[in-house]
């Protein structure tokens, strides 16, 4: 517990040196500075075509085609010279925003560009710099003159309110995990104290994508500026591990499983153990449950949006899952403590004990 109370100390310094570094550059909204949901200007030289013609036309990021296409376009003076009239510049206006999660492939470059890989790019983690430009309806590119603006990744407000979150979620589980039966299994009987309980491996997996999952939609948010959609992978994922957490409650519950009296819980142990020792198919759905993990949160990070998952990577989850209830249902049952007793030879040997309701001694008339 002392360990992850300090991990969190040291999330919260690194995160406000982030912020402040990035004080020192442009807020969101200045003229010098462009984030999502702002309305972007790129000057095309000429003076506006008919709105027809504009409506065509689509945004560039560095060279990458966003999909996103025009709202307008508005003409500004532009002084070329002394004792020259002005010339009129069109201005082409594109909302910048995402309409899409996972965005499509042709669009997938531009939005990594933007709001993928926050620690990549030029400029700081808060702020990149970017070019933009324009192509007309025959995707060809329209010179512009001057295009390029420093991208916001994040308002800091929103920045500190998803950690926030994040971190308030992340000690939840950790202090319920550690106080409560949370992560404890439940066995035939609710009656035994929770600190003798060993700890669950499904519920376990349940919370660690519990947390995962919340986790990254707070991240999208903070990167994509809006609410993210549902992800058809997220909830396939929620629904195996539920499901994996009902039927390991099933399997306690019709084979009246006690705990060892004489051992303390112990975290690790208990996930991968069972009576007999470390256990093979403990083993295997711990391994694939933190290296799938691990790889969804790299997913989202880099790319701000939940990761299309191939289906053959649920399916081996899935029966990782089935082949840990079953097996699950087949492992030593820790010895009861009369049990212990005869096996000690405390307690009366097993040819006196009276079974099915007879006696050992004969009746008399």
């Amino acid at each position: 517990m002392r360990a992850i109370t300090r991990w969190f100390a040291m999330l919260v310094i690194v995160s406000v040196s982030s912020s402040m570094h990035a004080v020192a550059t442009p807020a969101a909204g200045s003229p010098d500075s462009t984030a999502l949901g702002d309305i972007v200007s790129v000057p095309i030289g000429t003076p506006c075509p008919p709105l027809s013609v504009v409506t065509k036309y689509k945004l560039l990021v560095d060279g990458a085609y966003t999909g996103i296409a025009a709202q307008g376009c508005r003409n500004y003076k532009d002084h070329v010279a002394a004792g020259t009239p002005d010339q009129e510049i069109g201005h082409i206006q594109f909302l910048l925003r995402k309409d899409s999660d996972p965005p499509a492939p042709e669009t997938a470059v531009a939005w990594r560009t933007l709001i993928g890989s926050p620690w990549a790019g030029p400029g700081t983690a808060r702020v990149r710099q970017i070019d933009v430009g324009v192509s007309d309806e025959s995707d060809k590119d329209i010179a512009v003159s001057g295009a390029s603006a420093q991208f916001v990744w994040s308002p800091l407000w929103k920045l500190w309110a998803g950690v926030f979150a994040f971190v308030v979620v992340v000690a939840l589980f950790v202090y319920l995990g550690a106080k409560t039966s949370l992560l404890r299994d439940v066995g035939s009987s609710t009656s035994v104290d929770f600190n003798k309980r060993t700890f669950s491996l499904a519920r376990t997996q349940m919370a660690w994508w519990t947390v995962i999952i919340v986790g990254s939609y707070i991240f999208e948010w903070i990167a994509s500026g809006t609410m993210p959609p549902l992800s058809a992978q997220a909830l396939a994922l929620m629904g195996i591990y539920s499901v994996l957490t009902v039927g390991s409650r099933g399997v306690d519950l019709a084979r009246e499983t006690s705990f060892p009296s004489e051992k303390m819980p112990r975290f690790f142990r208990d996930l991968v153990s069972d009576e007999s020792g470390v256990a093979i198919h403990r083993v295997q759905m711990l391994v694939f449950t933190v290296v799938v993990g691990v790889m969804f949160i790299y997913q989202v990070v880099a790319t701000a949006s939940m990761p299309a998952l191939e289906p053959y990577t649920l399916i081996m989850i899935g029966i990782s899952g089935a082949t840990y209830i079953g097996l699950k249902s087949t492992e030593p049952q820790p010895k009861s403590d009369n049990e212990t007793d005869a096996a000690a030879g405390s307690g009366p040997p097993a040819g006196n004990d009276i079974k099915s309701g007879y006696s050992t001694v004969e009746s008399t008339p």
